[in-house]
Order: C-alpha cells, then sequence, then structure tokens
C-alpha cells in the first residue's frame, strides 16, 4: 500500500557563512508515522527542521506539506499544519502561560481574550489532572520543565498534522516522558506525520516507525527502527565504531579531602554533609525536586544556605556566586541559554568571560593571549565553529556546551559542579565531555554531578548520593554503583514529587505581578498629599488641585506614547523636543484673527510632522538597525534645530479663544485631565484584553517568539513608534495653553520626565512589561512632588534629589521582585 507523505524535504541544500549546513538532503514523513531524525550536534537536524517549518530559506530544494509547496513562509506552514517543539521553547517570558498558548494556535482555535485563562488550564489538565502549571502565570516564572510542558502543549492545541519534536525529553522527567509518547501515539493515530529528534536512542528506538540519519549535513540513508541496534544506529550516526565505554574510574583508597561540606541547609534541603577526595567524581540522584539541585546551586553560591564549607581545609564562603568562585568553587549550569552562554557574544568571549585574570595585565585584557587560549580550548574540545569569533548563538547545542565546559575548567576550579553534563549533547560529545570530566577529577578537582539519567550517573560516578525530600538517604559505593541499584534507590526513597515553581514567597510574586506597582503609587501619593496638606492647608486648594491636574495631563499622556514604545523594548528621547516643535509650529496658525481654515491646516500639519518623527524613528531602529537611545537622540536634535530655526527666540501668541478652549474644567477638573484618565482605562484595557496589546507585549517579551506565534514584529514597532508620536502631539495640546506662545525649549524637560513617569509607574526597560494606569500615576507622583517641594518651601534641588530617589526606589524593588519570581 502506498504511504501517503504528509511532509516532503526534497533535495535540500542550506549555506551559513563558512558551513555547508545541509547538502542535498532529501526527507519525507508519512501520515501517521513517527519518523525519527538522528545525529550529532551540528549534523543539521534542526537546520532541516527550520527549513521545514519555513523559519530558514534554502539555497536549492524544496518543501512540500500536505501536498502544498512552501519555502520560507512560516504563516504557510503553519496553516498547512505544521506544528514545531523546538530545543529552546520559543515562549514570551513575560507573558502568562494562558497568552502564550493564545498566540500560538490559529485564529479559529483561539478563545475569546477574556476566557483565555480557564481555556489554557483545561489545555494543561488535559496533559496531566495533578499538572503543577498555573495559566495565569507568566512563564518566567516557570521551571524548565515547565516551560517545556507548555511548549508540548501549545503544539499539541494547534491540532497539527505534521508535528516536529526536536530534543522534547531533556527536561522531562520519566512520568512525563511517557505522557508524552502516548500524546504522540494518540495524534498519529489520528493521521498526524511526527518527526522525532533526540539524542536519546533509546528513546527513538521505543517510539519512532523509521528513522534518518544526518551526518555533516548530508542523509546517512532511512531504516526501519525496528531493524537496528543501538549499537548500529550510533555507527550511522558517527560513521563508524565508537568507543562507548565510560572512562576508568579513580582508583580507591585516595584519602585526600578537596571538598568538605557540613550540615549545609537551604531552601529544598537540610543537613547535607558530604566529602569529595581528590580524583573522585560523585553523582548526586534523586527525583527532580528532592533538593539535589538545589544543593548544587547553594554551593555554586546562587542559593542562600547556611553551614560550614571548606576546600582544600581552607573555609568557603557561599554568600553569592563571586565568593563561590573566589574560593575556588565553578559551576557549570543544566540550562545552558539561560545561565550559561552570552548568545550574542563570539566563541572567544564566551570562552575567556569566566578565566580573564589568565589573559589580563594591569587590568587590561591581552588580545593575543586571549585568542591563543580560546583558539586551544576549540582545537583540544573538538569544537566545531567556523572561527573563534563566531557568536556561540549559532553553534549547536554540544558545541555550545562544550566551550562553557572548557572555559569553567580554563579557570582552574578546585570543586567543579555539574548540573546535568550532556544535556541535548549527541553521542559522540558525551564521551568526550566525559573523558574531560575524569580528567579533571584526576588533576585534583573535586567534581560533583547532578544528572537525571541513571545510566551517565553509573557510568562516570565513582561514588553516588541519593536525594530524597532534601536529604541523603543513601550513599552507593564502588560495585553498588549501578544503574539498577540507583533506579531502584532513587524510587524506593520517596513516592512523592515536590512540584511548583521554586516556591516563590506570596509577597515577591505579588510584588512581581502588574497591581503591585499600581497599588505601592496611590498608597505614595496619598501619604504625599495628606502630608502636604497638614503642613500648608493651600495644597488642597481648588486652584492648586486644578493647576497641577492640567499639568499631570500633558506629562501622563506623552508618557503613554513612552510605555507604548517601552512595551516592545524601545524607547524615544524626541518626544520633548517634538512637542516643543508642536507649539512652534501652531504659534503661526492659531493666532487671533486666524480663519478657521488655516487653523485647521495647522493641526494638520503638526499631526502629519508626528506621525513623520515616528516613521523616521522606526526607520532608523528598525530597518537601519539603530539602537533606539541613538536614533532618537539624533531626532532629538534635528527637531530642536528646526524649533530653534523657526522660532529663535519664543514668540507668536496663541488665540485666547484657543486657550480657553484648551483649558476648560468640570467643576474644578481640567477637562483634559478627565481625557486623560479614561485615555489610560482605555489603553490598559486594550494592553491586556486585545490583540494589539497582546502583540505588543509578546514583541517587547521576546521578538523572535512573537515572530514564530504570527505576530509581525516589524508591523508592532512601527506601530508604536507612531503611536508615540502621536501622542507626544497629542500632549503638545495642553502644553501649547500652558506655555501660550511658541516657545522652542517648552517640552525639552518632558523627555526624562515621561521615562520616569514610565519607570515609577512599573515598566520594564527592556520591554514586555508596563502600565498605562502605572504611568498616569506616575505623572501624578512627579508632578505632585515638584508641586510639594514649593509648598514646602524646600528648594529646586529637592525635586530632583526626590525624583531620583524614587526613581531608583522603584527600579530597585521592581528589578528585584522580578528576579525573585524567576524559576531556578
Amino acid at each position: 500500500m502506498e504511504r501517503k507523505i504528509a511532509l516532503q524535504v526534497d533535495h535540500v541544500t542550506k549555506v551559513f557563512p563558512g558551513v555547508k549546513a545541509l547538502d542535498d538532503v532529501t526527507f519525507e514523513v508519512a501520515v501517521g508515522e513517527v519518523h525519527g531524525l538522528v545525529g550529532e550536534n551540528g549534523a543539521g537536524k534542526s537546520t532541516l527542521m527550520a527549513v521545514a517549518s519555513g523559519a530558514l530559506v534554502p539555497e536549492e530544494g524544496r518543501v512540500i506539506i500536505n501536498g502544498t509547496e512552501t519555502v520560507g513562509d512560516t504563516e504557510k506552514a503553519r496553516a498547512l499544519g505544521l506544528a514545531i517543539v523546538r530545543q529552546e521553547p520559543a515562549l514570551m517570558p513575560d507573558l502568562t502561560v494562558a497568552e502564550n498558548l493564545y498566540l500560538g494556535v490559529s485564529e479559529a482555535e483561539r478563545p475569546s481574550l477574556m476566557r483565555a485563562t480557564s481555556w489554557a488550564q483545561r489545555l494543561l489538565e488535559q496533559w496531566s489532572d495533578d499538572v503543577a502549571i498555573d495559566a495565569s502565570e507568566r512563564v518566567v516564572s516557570l521551571n524548565p520543565e515547565q516551560r517545556f510542558i507548555v511548549e508540548i502543549v501549545k503544539a499539541l492545541a494547534t491540532k497539527p498534522k505534521v508535528l516536529v519534536l526536536d530534543e522534547p525529553t531533556e527536561h522531562l522527567l520519566a512520568e512525563d516522558v511517557e505522557r508524552l509518547f502516548q500524546r504522540i501515539r494518540s495524534v498519529t493515530s489520528g493521521g498526524c506525520a511526527v518527526v522525532y529528534i533526540s539524542h536519546r536512542i533509546r528513546e527513538v528506538q521505543q517510539i519512532a516507525d523509521r528513522l534518518t540519519v544526518l551526518r555533516d549535513g548530508q542523509g546517512q540513508g532511512t531504516y526501519d527502527a525496528s531493524n537496528l541496534s543501538e549499537q548500529q544506529i550510533v555507527e550511522l550516526i558517527v560513521g563508524g565504531a565508537l568507543d562507548r565505554e565510560f572512562p576508568p574510574k579513580a582508583a580507591a583508597g585516595r584519602t585526600d579531602i578537596v571538598l568538605d561540606v557540613a550540615e549545609l541547609r537551604g531552601h529544598g534541603f537540610s543537613d547535607v554533609s558530604l566529602k569529595v577526595r581528590k580524583g573522585e567524581i560523585v553523582g548526586l540522584a534523586g527525583i527532580d525536586g528532592n533538593g539535589q539541585r538545589e544543593f548544587m546551586r547553594a554551593l555554586a553560591g546562587l542559593n542562600r544556605c547556611r553551614g560550614g564549607v571548606a576546600v582544600n581545609g581552607k573555609s568557603a564562603s557561599l554568600r553569592q556566586s563571586q565568593a563561590a568562585t573566589q574560593s575556588d568553587i565553578r559551576y557549570l549550569p543544566g540550562d545552558r541559554h539561560r545561565e550559561g552562554i552570552f548568545g550574542d557574544l563570539s566563541v572567544r568571549e564566551n570562552f575567556s568571560v569566566r578565566s580573564l585574570s589568565f589573559d589580563t595585565m594591569r587590568g587590561l585584557i591581552r588580545p593575543k593571549s586571549e585568542r591563543q587560549r580560546a583558539q586551544e580550548a576549540v582545537t583540544s574540545f573538538a569544537v566545531k565553529t567556523p572561527t573563534i569569533e563566531t557568536p556561540i548563538r549559532s553553534l549547536s547545542g554540544g558545541n555550545q556546551q562544550k566551550l562553557v565546559l572548557a572555559s569553567v575548567l580554563a579557570s582552574k576550579p578546585k570543586v567543579l559542579l555539574v548540573d546535568e553534563p550532556t544535556q541535548g549533547v549527541d553521542i559522540g560529545a558525551r564521551m568526550e565531555i566525559y573523558k574531560v570530566l575524569r580528567q579533571a577529577a584526576t588533576a585534583g578537582t573535586a567534581v560533583i554531578v547532578v544528572s537525571s539519567d541513571a545510566q551517565e550517573v553509573a557510568g562516570l560516578c565513582d561514588r553516588v548520593l541519593i536525594f530524597s525530600r532534601g536529604h541523603i538517604v543513601k550513599e552507593l559505593r564502588a560495585d553498588e554503583v549501578s544503574e539498577n541499584n540507583i533506579t531502584s534507590e532513587v524510587l524506593t526513597a520517596t513516592t512523592e514529587r515536590e512540584r511548583g515553581s521554586a516556591s516563590i514567597s506570596p509577597f515577591w510574586k505579588w510584588a512581581a505581578g502588574d497591581w503591585a506597582p499600581l497599588v505601592m503609587l496611590a498608597l505614595v501619593i496619598c501619604a504625599l498629599g495628606l502630608y502636604a496638606a497638614q503642613v500648608n492647608e493651600s495644597y488642597l486648594s481648588t486652584r492648586n488641585l486644578s493647576g497641577m491636574l492640567a499639568l499631570v495631563a500633558t506629562l501622563a499622556i506623552v508618557s503613554y506614547g513612552q510605555q507604548a514604545l517601552m512595551l516592545v523594548g524601545g524607547i524615544d528621547l524626541s518626544v520633548g523636543p517634538l512637542m516643543g516643535l508642536m507649539v512652534v509650529i501652531q504659534s503661526f496658525f492659531l493666532n487671533d484673527g486666524a480663519s478657521l481654515s488655516h487653523q485647521f491646516a495647522g493641526w494638520v500639519i503638526v499631526f502629519a510632522v508626528a506621525v513623520a518623527v515616528g516613521v523616521l524613528n522606526w526607520l532608523l531602529v528598525d530597518p537601519f538597525r539603530l539602537h533606539p537611545m541613538v536614533a532618537t537622540l539624533a531626532t532629538y536634535m534635528a527637531l530642536q534645530a528646526v524649533s530653534l530655526l523657526l522660532r529663535p527666540i519664543p514668540g507668536g501668541l496663541i488665540s485666547d479663544s484657543v486657550v480657553d478652549g484648551i483649558g476648560l474644567q468640570l467643576g474644578f477638573v481640567p477637562i483634559i485631565a478627565i481625557v486623560a484618565a479614561i485615555v489610560a482605562v482605555a489603553l490598559e484595557f486594550g494592553l491586556f484584553k486585545t490583540k494589539l496589546g497582546l502583540a505588543f507585549r509578546g514583541v517587547g517579551s521576546r521578538a523572535e517568539a512573537a515572530r514564530m506565534a504570527g505576530v509581525r514584529p516589524h508591523l508592532t514597532l512601527l506601530s508604536a513608534y507612531v503611536g508615540c508620536s502621536l501622542l507626544a502631539g497629542v500632549a503638545a495640546v495642553p502644553m501649547m495653553a500652558q506655555v501660550g506662545s511658541g516657545d522652542p525649549s517648552a517640552g525639552i524637560n518632558y523627555t526624562l520626565a515621561s521615562v520616569a513617569a514610565v519607570v515609577i509607574g512599573g515598566a520594564s526597560l527592556f520591554g514586555g512589561r508596563g502600565s498605562f494606569v502605572g504611568a498616569l500615576l506616575g505623572a501624578l507622583l512627579i508632578t505632585q512632588v515638584n508641586v510639594v517641594t514649593s509648598f514646602l518651601d524646600l528648594g529646586d534641588s529637592w525635586q530632583s534629589y526626590l525624583l531620583g530617589g524614587m526613581i531608583l526606589a522603584s527600579v530597585a524593588l521592581y528589578s528585584k521582585s522580578r528576579e525573585m519570581a524567576v524559576a531556578k
């Protein structure tokens, strides 16, 4: 019976600078089939699937999904039913789980945004009845396992016709691996084609019907998975026989103690004592969440702890990671992408950053020494990279891992802590890493390894300590160290796994949320207002409040534009001069006696200029890739120059009728202040309850993940820049009534004030987080501080002191809360 092909990649060639990633590769997956794709790191597996998904455009070849040809079009590939789970989940960290799932499915599958949280929770519960993931939590607070589960659930929610799973089990526990296999069998029985990419050969044999081998970007054939042994698959992957033996273990009888830990306790573990001798590798095993990983991070100075730790007989400080490093303790993280590499830095820089003291003289880096050491490390660790100046993010996972290990070892630590040493690494690279770790131990380094792979722990480690509920409950030595014994002890030591998102305290979880800045600002505003009223009764007079609210409205409206831009990771330093230019232009059109048509022309011109400035800023930042601060600073100076050319000195009185119209009041409250408040609420609703607001936050949180979810980052950035300039133009209207004439310097102070209002209101400087109501309250507090200092007879310098203090306090609190809310 002829197979119906769901995915066909036909004679594809893909070339990157210095390397041919794919060389005339043909690959196909049938409907209802699980097709394994195996090969070493850098063999081209992920590149092939990136081509299939439309994320990469090949130099040659074609991609056919369910009979339709598509190349380089992710939207079309998604529409044809292709879903992909990547090695690094394509999630937006500042968005909630529900919002990520919402963006991850097609328009037809999406519920109302109002019901997204309950809908997402039902999807998560389909994965597991007792799933420990709250759909309303931000992704940034999830641990690696939970992020992968969300990514898998997202892909399954699309009801795919072709499902690509790229190393899907690297962060999953055994129970979730089994759940994944159940879902794979379920979707294939319904006609879905599954591509399963993994370095875990046993898993591929267990789940795949057929498998294709890639080596050095070339196909090595397709085989029935059941007809090949594990050893045969390995030989196809590496191109010959491979020594799969673990390196010899340490000889018994050594007494030199390198690391001595006495009754160490911290979050997740207590009263842990151990000694590691020279030449020895000690493994920590146990069901995840039982304290072994928390203990290792405490030794690295990343988690707080109490107790005694000595390295070669000298007391070690673990109060922070820098102190642990000074005590010659180094840590190799398991989550390479978040903690191990600096993605945009070169291979050379990633290698040398942990051992810069070897390349410096009197505080200055010696480039020749740095290059030489980096090149030697690349050679000795067999890191595949075009040059040492290649950005490390472009390397395969295994090569990144080897370079990070080389970097850590280059610092010559006395104690080496290794978390999941071969996660996402092919079989050949694994053996190289095992040999390097053994060589380090033999040279005198105390090596401690945490791994979820019992076979790896048994083959690599001299002793194994079993953790359960934060305690060491069993020690295996010599012949006792075997895969069966480790698995047996782990399973019998505890039947319950601690779950959750890093046990974040309720206060820090609240402080990292969206409401905290609003509540704290409201309390500060009320407290400051009450104090000022007690000192000077005139503070609460209708005249003072009316004038203050008018100033608040002006600052608030321009701050909304700044907030919109900060949400997508931008900033606009040109808003102040733009506001000034608006007033200068109108000083030629809104004079006494000017006709309505003349005045109307002025309004058309100023808002056309605002749109043009927004487009200009976008062009400089997005297509021309200038940093937002550089680009908008250039615009700042250009706009200020134009204003000075038009009005070298203030002039051109604004018509009294226009000023009176702008200053209309409802009681003692200016109409413009009411408008500003209504706009804040409307924008806040749009930010959290509309697709456009979700797109803004998604792009600011992680632009590439947003693009994969169907958001258009370029169009979103354009909207943000134009919107910011338009809101600055609107803010110029009440400022016009306050200034009364064409003053070219009138708006300059609003640039920094708008940034301050947004920051105080809870925005993240890196994008993805913010609040328009927070920006309104920030504007109110800044204006209130300026007014209060006058009522309290304080000098103008106090305005700067108080404002600077508020900014520092806000940034410190919000940054700390968001740091505490991140899963470790």
